[in-house]
């Protein structure tokens, strides 16, 4: 009997990222893609929708992408952990919901790389309440145009990280990289009720400055202490990537925001990597899906 012919497609699919996604043994995994597809965050605080579409178009764009020999035996596990219609009926709900589902996912691949993937920055209060359970000490590196840390009283993508500090005793540090001074009011830059918040100007921003933020956080870290790499997708160049909820003009290019990452990668930690983009809205994106391009081919490098 003759072994079937494979087809240009699956042997295309069989060479490709997409080819190790699937549903492996927990102790198996190597990165774990946590997926929140909902943008009424979004909608809550003003902005365009779309952003629900990222997740998706996202991984699409990542799957595509060839094997080489340093994934050949890794093994990709996604979970949506959002639900859209809860949000609608009940947003503080929604988010315990997704807190508690991100860390069911967490705590059954304790060892895997993690990435999660919004919709809305929304999305991050969850991801920090959950590591708020397993850790002591939460510092985010947010890489972003706006420090998302609004004084409005009802939650929405605008405001989790002000949202975090003053509804989770856990001691959290916040340092905020890329900041413009347009797109941020004098209340949203009023400090935190319990955590510490340190900004990084866009205008500011160099490898020497960069250097002393990362090797102060290095100081900062213990066993206890997880430190989270938060990517809002506005936060970069609108010509390199246009496809996000609020285009920025003279954002980070693709090579400042590897030169940071390459500072998250060198820290110690006691913790596999995790990550977080969000804002991604391929609504607005390029024909080429030029923004999907410029992130999954950062994901590669990174992941």
């Amino acid at each position: 009997m003759t072994n079937p012919t494979i087809s240009q497609s699956q042997k295309r699919f069989d060479e490709s990222l997409g080819s190790l996604f699937g549903h492996p043994q927990d102790s198996k995994v190597s990165f774990l893609f946590l997926k929140s597809s909902t943008d009424v965050g979004v909608e809550r605080n003003g902005g365009r929708n779309g952003a629900r579409l990222g997740p998706q178009s996202l991984l699409s764009s990542f799957k595509k992408l060839n094997l080489n020999k340093n994934w050949t035996h890794q093994q990709i596990v996604e979970h949506e952990v959002a639900n859209e219609k809860l949000e609608r009926e009940d947003f503080g709900s929604a988010q315990i919901q997704e807190s508690e589902k991100i860390l069911k996912s967490l705590k059954s691949h304790p060892s895997a790389r993690v990435c999660h993937l919004g919709g809305g920055h929304d999305h991050v209060y969850p991801l920090l309440e959950a590591l708020a359970e397993m850790y002591k000490k939460i510092i985010v590196i947010n890489i972003d145009a706006h420090a998302d840390t609004r004084c409005d009283l009802e939650a929405h993508s605008g405001n989790p990280f002000r949202l975090f500090d003053s509804l989770n005793k856990t001691e959290f540090k916040l340092y905020q990289i890329g900041l413009h001074a347009f797109a941020n009011s004098s209340s949203t830059l009023a400090p935190l009720t319990h955590g510490s918040m340190k900004i990084i100007w866009r205008d500011d921003l160099n490898e020497v400055i960069l250097q002393n933020l990362f090797k102060e956080i290095q100081h900062e870290v213990s066993e206890q202490t997880a430190v989270v790499f938060s990517l809002d997708a506005d936060a970069l160049a609108g010509q390199e990537v246009p496809g996000v909820s609020a285009v920025n003009p003279q954002g980070l290019s693709l090579n400042e925001l590897k030169m940071i990452w390459k500072k998250y990668s060198e820290l110690k930690l006691h913790h596999s990597p995790v990550m977080g983009i969000y804002e991604l809205n391929p609504v607005y994106d390029s024909v080429s899906m030029l923004s999907m391009r410029v992130l999954s081919s950062f994901l590669y490098q990174t992941l």
